[in-house]
């Protein structure tokens, strides 16, 4: 089982954090976030976040939930920061005391600087800082210390460091390797010194200080210093390069924006003291920068990290989220004993009919599978209709088909793209053996309405209709106050587990009733309508051995097939990664509202768009955010809109074309364009926008801008 501690990296991209990253990989379970570059890390979870925005980092900290939080995030281009003071306070001090505010339960650990120091006499102690740094982003790296000194359990450090980068961004050790390996002259400060110290070594003090738990501010650097020119004579010493290129100048020569301290020495006797460990000169952090060079770390940073799993710059119209708890969930399974028909199916189900306030549940391979299955538990047959709305995947009326029922379209509402009670009732007949109300795009169906409908058609007919709802959308939805999913209003209901849904298992589905009848049946019909339990087998006798003078004992291998049925089975694998998917489902729900809300304001006053509209007393998830054009009026052709809208990295799609226009259906059950006009019409204008939970407030800024401006034509 995965019992590993939560760290959660800020500023992963950089070089500390991608370090970091790196080397502690194997023993967290690690989380790291970036800004503007885009990165992915080889078994890290990595998550843009934009650390000035409170809501983006609440949402980052209720989905993993760190441990351990270690703060390298920050701007460091010194005379950027004096020349960009407004950014700076942004990213160095806002953002810190943001993520403070929000970290009560993690330890907190702050990457700090040694200009936080006036930088005059060097061999600098802890208690040596003032109120007057020499340039703006010491001032705004002081201010961050403030902030987190506000955690009891924080630990602060001092620091200045050397490395290998993971993005091509270059530290001063770096810089130097860098020319004098193609031959280049350089400038080493001899009146400038400091005491550097190798990352890879500075993430091993801080390993040990997070064993330790230790708290407070320390310096933790180099036990000695070197001028920055001394330093590159020994870099072109220790790498066979030639010294003579180092040349010695003034610090004092260079019209820097930003001052620059001359004595920047750490004294680290603190930390050595609080640790027991004797820290390396700067002699020892280059010959490790040397010895790792050799063995090829730089290149296994790189290649353990890779860019962005995404089309380049795309914003796709949905998609999975999937933590490093959901990978562990489901690799635990893989190293338990049981990967298909053992105990997470169970668990799975359990945790649907907890959330969704339901009797019973049966978790199946796909949304389609339920459907199916569902159909089959209602007798569904030859010479039974079903009714279903024409704005839907094709799943809802197959479903039927499978069974030998036959398909029935009713028109939808023109509000809210669900079934239009009214129209229903007029489409129920004698042969109406279903109704299955599609939930499109999370918001459910008028479900009173259509109940009371159906029991006075079932009066009428003398005979049951059943209700099934696809919810395939609509998993966290509510209507009138209840979870769908409770089936009040229904004999059973349909979720998928598809990855653009709210809880993924890649493929899956499942179907929820309160009715114990219904299902026995839904989990005959689930795996090749086989039973074993002596409740449901017709042949007792069979089941039992018959030895002469001996007490009757069961076959615990007897199992009979009552019924033809299917391999629907849901594995382990993937119930476990529904189980951890369903943790987060509030959040999702919430996250998706937050982004809806925003689209609904920047919409709804756009001539030519139409928002979505939700009824009262309908909670939608909003599994998809639909925007109806009249490309008519716009001029200009949806396909091309789409097409223009990619050039700009938004992706976006099509829900759905109607049913009923089908050649399968047109065929088989004689329907035609012009048959269902309101379903026609939305088909005419819709499109299904970006929406989904790890969307970025950057990500949906650019799609309403986006979506706006290429109303204009222009690419």
């Amino acid at each position: 089982m995965t019992n590993k501690k939560k760290l959660l990296i800020t500023g992963v991209s950089g070089m500390l954090g991608s370090n970091l990253a790196y080397y502690f990989r194997d023993e967290y379970q690690i989380t790291g976030l970036y800004h503007q570059h885009e990165m992915c890390i080889d078994r890290v979870e990595t998550q843009k976040c934009d650390l000035t925005n409170e809501d983006e980092i609440e949402d980052c900290l209720k989905i993993y939930g760190p441990d351990i939080i270690i703060h390298c995030a920050s701007l460091t281009h010194v005379d950027y920061c004096e020349t960009h003071k407004e950014d700076t306070y942004h990213v160095n001090v806002a953002a810190t005391q943001n993520l403070v505010k929000r970290s009560k339960n993690s330890k907190f650990i702050y990457i700090s600087s040694d200009s936080v120091y006036q930088g005059l006499k060097g061999d600098y102690k802890e208690s040596e800082v003032s109120d007057n740094q020499m340039n703006y982003y010491g001032a705004t790296k002081f201010k961050g210390e403030k902030a987190v000194e506000q955690l009891s359990n924080a630990l602060i450090l001092r620091t200045n460091i050397f490395g290998w980068n993971y993005q091509n961004k270059e530290s001063i050790g770096e810089w130097i390797v860098n020319r004098l390996k193609a031959d280049q002259e350089i400038n080493g400060f001899e009146d400038a010194f400091f005491s550097s110290i190798y990352t890879m070594e500075l993430i091993r003090i801080l390993d040990i200080c997070i064993q330790k738990d230790i708290s407070g501010t320390y310096n933790c650097a180099s036990s000695n210093s070197l001028s920055k020119y001394d330093f590159a004579v020994k870099l072109a010493k220790k790498f066979g390069f030639k010294e003579s290129l180092v040349k010695p100048v003034s610090i004092e020569k260079f019209p820097f924006k930003a001052k620059r301290g001359k004595r920047l020495s750490l004294n680290s006797e603190k930390i050595q003291n609080k640790i027991n460990y004797q820290l390396p000169d700067m002699e020892y952090s280059i010959d490790q920068f040397y010895r790792d060079y050799m063995s090829g770390l730089p290149l296994k940073i790189k290649k353990a990290g890779f860019s962005s799993k995404d089309e380049a710059g795309m914003i796709p119209y949905g998609r999975q989220w999937l933590t490093r708890s959901d990978i562990n969930a489901v690799t635990d399974v893989l190293d338990s004993n049981y990967i298909t028909q053992g105990p997470k199916v169970e668990l799975f189900e359990k945790s649907l009919m907890e959330y969704c306030n339901s009797k019973y549940a049966k978790v199946v391979n796909s949304g389609t599978s339920a459907l199916h299955i569902a159909c089959l538990a209602a007798g569904i047959t030859s010479g039974d209709e079903v009714i279903t709305s024409p704005i839907t995947f094709v799943a809802s009326a197959n479903s039927a088909a499978y069974c030998g029922g036959r398909p029935v379209f009713s028109d939808i509402d023109q509000r809210t793209y669900n079934l239009d009670p009214e129209k229903l009732e007029k489409v129920i007949n004698s042969k109406t053996k279903a109704v299955i109300p599609v939930h499109f795009a999370g918001q459910s169906c008028d479900m009173e309405k259509i109940w009371d409908i159906v029991k006075l058609a079932e009066k009428k007919y003398g005979h049951k209709i059943f209700i099934i709802e696809d919810a395939c959308h609509a998993l966290g939805s509510k209507y009138n106050g209840k979870m769908v999913g409770s089936s009040v209003y229904s004999d059973m209901t349909i979720f998928s587990f598809h990855p653009v849904k709210h809880v993924t298992t890649a493929e899956g589905g499942a179907v929820l009733t309160n009715d114990k009848d219904l299902d026995d049946k839904l989990q005959k019909f689930r795996s090749h309508g086989i039973v074993n339990s002596l409740d449901k087998i017709t042949d007792i006798d069979s089941a039992y051995d018959k030895l002469p003078g001996k007490e009757k004992r069961i076959k615990t291998w007897y199992y009979e097939q009552i019924s033809l049925g299917y391999n629907y089975r849901m594995t382990d694998i993937q119930s476990a990664l529904g189980i951890s998917q369903m943790k987060r489902l509030d959040l999702f729900v919430e996250k998706r509202r937050q982004i809806v809300n925003t689209y609904n304001q920047a919409f709804q006053n756009v001539s030519n768009i139409q928002i979505p509209f939700e009824l009262n007393g309908c909670d939608s998830n909003f599994h998809l955010y639909v925007l109806l054009f009249d490309f008519e009026k716009i001029g200009i052709s949806r396909t091309e809109y789409m097409a223009r809208l990619r050039k700009k990295g938004i992706l976006t799609q099509v829900h759905y074309i109607p049913v009923h226009t089908q050649p399968f259906y047109q065929k088989n059950c004689g329907t035609s364009w012009g048959d269902f006009p309101v379903a026609e019409d939305y088909y005419n204008k819709c499109l299904s926008i970006p929406l989904y939970p790890k969307m970025t407030q950057k990500d949906v800024q650019k799609v309403i801008n986006d979506v706006i401006a290429t109303l204009g034509g222009d690419v």
